[in-house]
């Protein structure tokens, strides 16, 4: 080749096609939300399968991580797929067992709600709202109250769609899902034509003048348990054993909840065992926010103690307490709730502009008592139609106010606005205090 030859070829303009820019994936058309489907529960694998896989993945659970797993999964989660309240199921609650507990709760958050304002608009907020037992009760007396459909709406916090639909058709006369847009999935109407919304958020839940009911709510929260060890504190987790079947085990270093949770004030004192729910601690500090900057009161009712106890993480099934471990899904999981943790969370903290007024807790025999209760169990026995029934009514009073059965083990919680303050001191918070003798 001559040089005339090379000098004109290098003076031609040169397009090299890896200049030319070509796309490097395949566009495709993004599904719609709206026709998805949850997968044939006939093909979901078991719980326990579920929990194999990520020990064999990811090592050893935390017990947060346990409980969420069998309480929440989509398709077969303890609450997930069928109604677990009530004599047929493994736990029953006080709104089943009488009428007037919800009835003296009711008149509780009217009373005081009568100290800051009238109440009117009104959002009635439940945690866990079961079987919306507590929420029929409330209304009747709101109606007594001169509520109307106009002055309250109904917005409830629950994940578990099987539980939303046994809801709606106890309190609505219409409902329907919504679209994914709204920040609530579920939405209906009374026959009085009160509305009722579902979130699967409290923080979902809009901003508003509100009462807050958490029964038996917290207790279901996912808790890290520690125990304090001669090298300091360490983390229960759950693995499998030799067997493939779950087992406890201490870490052996600390692990990340050791260094983010326990540390002052929460692991005050000289106990040897600790459970902590962040997921309690982060929901008593939303509602003790929102009453304070929006207005309201937040009643929580529920199993516990006020820092004394360490290891109540257990399982109930058919009423029966059994191992946690044992047939995950198949029983309730559950821990005492440590008030002493939610009063930290909830009152005055550096840098907090918004913070409680946290009352209690007390204890439920104490609280129904001071309320009144009996003059209203008086009245229900008074219109009973039978022996059998008057009978009845008196159980179930005894079963909340039993010291040995729900009377001491259950206890009530409240949050005020801080501007409440010197008003309370003032005007005693009912349920809280012991009743002045008019004598």
């Amino acid at each position: 080749m001559n040089t005339r030859y090379i000098f004109r070829s290098l003076s031609r303009p040169v397009i090299l096609n890896m200049c030319k820019r070509h796309k490097g994936y395949k566009i495709i058309k993004r599904p719609d939300p709206n026709t998805l489907k949850m997968p044939n529960l006939s093909d979901a694998p078991s719980i326990m399968d579920i929990i194999k896989e990520k020990v064999r993945l990811n090592g050893p659970l935390t017990v947060a991580e346990y409980m969420n797993i069998v309480i929440t999964n989509p398709t077969e989660g303890y609450y997930m797929k069928k109604d677990v309240i009530g004599e047929t199921g493994d736990f029953i609650t006080s709104p089943e067992i009488s009428q007037l507990f919800g009835e003296i709760l009711a008149i509780w958050f009217y009373a005081e709600t009568q100290k800051m304002c009238l109440g009117k608009p009104l959002q009635i907020v439940e945690l866990g709202p079961g079987k919306a037992t507590l929420l029929i009760d409330l209304l009747r007396v709101l109606n007594r109250y001169g509520y109307k459909a106009n002055d309250l709406s109904l917005h409830l916090v629950e994940i578990s769609s099987t539980m939303q639909l046994f809801q709606a058709n106890r309190l609505c006369a219409t409902h329907k899902e919504t679209d994914l847009s709204l920040p609530y999935n579920y939405e209906g109407e009374t026959v009085s034509g009160i509305k009722v919304y579902w979130y699967n958020d409290l923080k979902k839940v809009p901003n508003n003048f509100s009462w807050y009911i958490a029964h038996e709510f917290f207790d279901v929260l996912p808790i890290h348990k520690f125990e304090k060890t001669e090298n300091g504190w360490r983390e229960i987790l759950i693995e499998l054993d030799e067997n493939e079947k779950l087992q406890y085990r201490i870490a052996a270093n600390e692990t990340q909840p050791v260094r983010t949770l326990v540390r002052p004030p929460l692991d005050a004192g000289d106990r040897m065992e600790l459970e902590i729910s962040p997921r309690a601690l982060g929901i008593a500090r939303q509602l003790a926010t929102r009453v304070d900057q929006y207005g309201g009161l937040a009643l929580i009712a529920d199993y516990g103690h006020n820092g004394e106890k360490g290891d109540t993480f257990r399982a109930f099934h058919k009423h029966k307490i059994v191992d946690p471990l044992e047939n995950p899904g198949n029983s309730d999981l559950t821990a005492d709730v440590d008030f002493s943790q939610l009063r930290i969370s909830a009152s005055m903290s550096p840098g907090a502009e918004n913070y409680a007024v946290v009352l209690g807790p007390v204890k439920q025999m104490e609280f129904l008592e001071r309320m009144q209760a009996r003059v209203r169990l008086q009245v229900l026995i008074d219109n009973a139609k039978t022996e059998e029934d008057k009978e009845k009514i008196k159980a179930s009073y005894e079963m909340l106010v039993d010291p040995t059965k729900m009377g001491e083990r259950f206890k009530f919680m409240a949050f005020y606005p801080s501007a409440m303050a010197s008003i309370l001191e003032k005007i005693p918070p009912l349920g809280f205090s012991t009743p002045k003798n008019s004598n």
